[in-house]
């Protein structure tokens, strides 16, 4: 299981930021990356098109609830933790 922690900012005013978490199953930390933006991607298409977000069938699937129009993904800055249960 792993936490991909993504920082956001306001398109239009820089000074808002904040993070979007995204967690679900990977192998690694690269697979996890991939997954987390994967979701983002299919969730920015839904949005756009006015369709509702997908949401995962198990709380281990990867999904993107929450985003709001506006802001900006840095996923260059994301941070990537190993979740251990």
């Amino acid at each position: 299981m792993w936490e991909i922690d993504v920082p956001i900012e306001h398109r239009l005013d820089k000074s808002r930021e904040g993070h979007h978490v995204f967690t679900g199953l990977a192998e690694n930390a690269g697979e996890a990356v991939a997954a987390a933006l994967r979701a983002c991607q299919i969730a920015q298409l839904h949005a756009m098109s006015g369709r509702p977000i997908p949401v995962g069938s198990s709380r281990v699937d990867w999904s993107a609830r929450g985003l709001r129009s506006g802001w900006v993904f840095r996923w260059d800055r994301a941070e990537m933790k190993q979740i251990v249960r």
